[in-house]
């Protein structure tokens, strides 16, 4: 691939997914050059470490054996370290933060928050955290570097450097969502087994600052199936809110558009909410109260109701027979 041409990376990663379609999240994954192989036992990694050599001896690409690492419960991919414990920050770039010397124009604060925002799904409110600097970065702005902006940038050095690991998701295990709300945000966790998942905070539009309670716990509900369906849709799941009127979400009757949007987002999954006190939500109440925009961890999952629908179908007489009918001829008076 020549250097230099603008679509190169796009053409490259495309040859990539095409070569390793059949192992592409089952075990394998790949940004441009580097593959990533994933798996429970050693077994199971030399198995798929053979057939990954064997599509690329098949496809006349090359690895480089110096630039590969084999068998290891730990590795660094695309500045993050993954292993059994979880996802968490590469030490080298929290090295480069923590070093980094107070800026003293606009392009070396852009440059600041460019490496902190890479990591910002690792720090609760990093937008309200980062406000101070963000806002030297608008236009017609004289430049002041004030005592306000120092202690944002103190802040975000020392929230990269005890940043937390963030648990993988088990998809065969269910999940829970933890929600609240307040007069200025929404919070959510998605938790499995106690371990957090990922975090996800935002602020309230001022359209909806006039909101009742109930409709802003509906909101922050919404919020959390919107941006974690992926990870719900395959089992059951809980919800846990410290607003009791939203236990009886699917019996009371439709008043406003956020309860309708509420229950036909609810309506293809399985769940069952659960009243948490807010005294014990603390949380996902600290959440609400400092809005920010963040994911903190990202997995790919298979949901296990497609292979129930498969088997379902498998002894079903009635699809056994139209499947018979449609592989013989697809014209048929049934209207499939």
């Amino acid at each position: 691939m020549p250097f230099g041409l603008i679509n190169a990376p796009a053409t490259f990663q495309g040859l990539m997914n095409e070569v390793f379609a059949s192992l592409l999240r089952k075990g394998v994954l790949v940004f441009m050059d580097d593959i990533l192989i994933y798996t429970q036992t050693l077994e199971e990694h030399a198995q798929l470490l053979s057939a990954m050599l064997q599509i690329l001896a098949n496809n006349s690409l090359y690895a480089k054996p110096s630039n590969c690492s084999f068998a290891k419960d730990s590795i660094e991919y695309l500045g993050h370290v993954i292993s059994s414990k979880g996802v968490a920050t590469d030490p080298q770039k929290i090295l480069a933060v923590q070093g980094w010397p107070v800026p003293n124009n606009v392009k070396e604060v852009r440059g600041f928050l460019g490496l902190t925002g890479y990591y910002r799904r690792f720090i609760k409110h990093y937008s309200l955290i980062s406000k101070p600097l963000t806002m030297l970065l608008k236009k017609g702005i004289r430049f002041v570097w004030s005592s306000v902006a120092q202690e944002a940038f103190d802040t975000l050095k020392h929230a990269l450097v005890t940043a937390p690991v963030l648990a993988l998701p088990q998809f065969q295990k269910p999940f829970t969502i933890e929600t609240d709300a307040s007069d200025v945000g929404l919070g959510a966790i998605l938790i499995q087994e106690g371990h957090p998942i990922a975090f996800l905070s935002q602020a309230l539009y001022p359209k909806n600052a006039a909101l009742s309670t109930y409709e802003k716990e509906c909101l922050t509900i919404l919020m959390a199936i919107d941006r974690w369906r992926p990870y719900l849709q395959a089992q059951p799941f809980v919800i846990r809110t410290d607003h009791k009127s939203l236990l009886y979400l699917n019996d009371q009757k439709i008043h406003t558009k956020i309860q309708q949007k509420a229950l036909l987002k609810l309506m293809d999954l399985d769940y069952s909410i659960h009243y948490k006190k807010g005294i014990n939500n603390v949380a996902a109440d600290s959440l609400s109260r400092k809005p920010t925009n963040a994911v903190m961890a990202v997995s790919f999952c298979t949901p296990t109701w497609i292979d129930r629908l498969t088997a379902g179908y498998e002894k079903d007489e009635f699809t056994k027979q139209l499947l018979t009918e449609l592989s013989i001829s697809s014209e048929n008076d049934k209207g499939f």
